[in-house]
């Protein structure tokens, strides 16, 4: 079954943060429409979320009912029924050489054996905190000085690798890998952040149109609102998104899935 990637921009554009059933309420306006499914037909199955921090839910109040992966998973179990079941394999500072020596056996298991509905991923953001350790990348990324083109082309095979293991192994898989906004937005960090996340999210939605993977993109609603959506304005910061962040994932994630609604998270 041959996927596509699509973008509807009409709920990036409702103010502020609501209560997240309204926030998934029917999808409309710019799309003529609700956004169609790419979703397997069926009951039951697998709901595999795969990542870093942010897909395992740091800086979530309550990583079990408030980061993306519990909204997305209470979204699917309507869909789905309620034996449908999450395994949730993301990892705390993973980059997508700890996920492929690390998560990407298991999860290939569980596609080859398993009846997996949807995988989601974030992941390769912890990857670019690797060029800090070079002292001009942090303020000057596009400075010769900065080897980020080599990290470019390094992240690139790994990331090859990873979507395209995942979807050869789950060729009627929904899989869905979200684009990182810049957590410096608003801040004084907010251009260095913006042109290393634009690379690396440009090579994101590079690599998953290669592989037929479809893109989650929360970047629209996280502009100049760095402070409000994350911690990294706190003391000390946190680059993760809070709460009111990662509702804005889940429904990133969801409107890519083409669900019209979620209830509220519980997990």
């Amino acid at each position: 079954m041959k996927r596509f990637i699509f973008r509807c921009v009409s709920l990036r554009h409702l103010p502020g943060v609501v209560v997240f059933a309204a926030l998934l309420a029917y999808l409309s306006g710019a799309c003529g429409g609700a956004s169609p499914s790419v979703l397997p037909s069926g009951d039951g199955g697998v709901y595999m979320a795969l990542g870093d921090s942010v897909a395992e839910g740091e800086n979530a109040s309550d990583p079990e009912a408030t980061d993306y992966v519990a909204l997305v998973f209470d979204a699917l179990r309507e869909h789905y029924g309620g034996s449908l079941r999450l395994e949730s394999l993301a990892v705390s500072g993973h980059t997508t050489q700890d996920l492929i020596e690390q998560q990407l056996p298991q999860a290939l298991d569980f596609l080859r054996n398993g009846d997996v509905r949807v995988v989601t991923l974030t992941i390769a953001g912890n990857d670019i905190f690797g060029l800090a350790e070079n002292s001009v990348c942090p303020t000057a990324p596009q400075n010769p000085a900065c080897p980020f083109d080599d990290f470019i082309a390094e992240t690139e095979g790994r990331l090859d690798t990873v979507l395209g293991e995942l979807r050869n192994a789950g060729p009627e898989t929904a899989i869905v890998i979200q684009v990182y906004p810049n957590p410096f937005a608003g801040t004084s960090s907010e251009g260095p952040g913006e042109y290393s996340f634009g690379r690396l999210n440009d090579l994101i939605e590079e690599v998953a149109a290669r592989h037929d993977v479809i893109v989650a993109d929360p970047r629209e609603e996280f502009e100049g609102r760095a402070g409000e959506l994350t911690g990294t304005l706190d003391s000390p910061p946190d680059l993760h998104p809070n709460d009111a962040g990662y509702e804005i994932f889940a429904r990133a994630f969801l409107e890519a899935l083409g669900l019209a609604a979620a209830p509220s998270a519980s997990r």
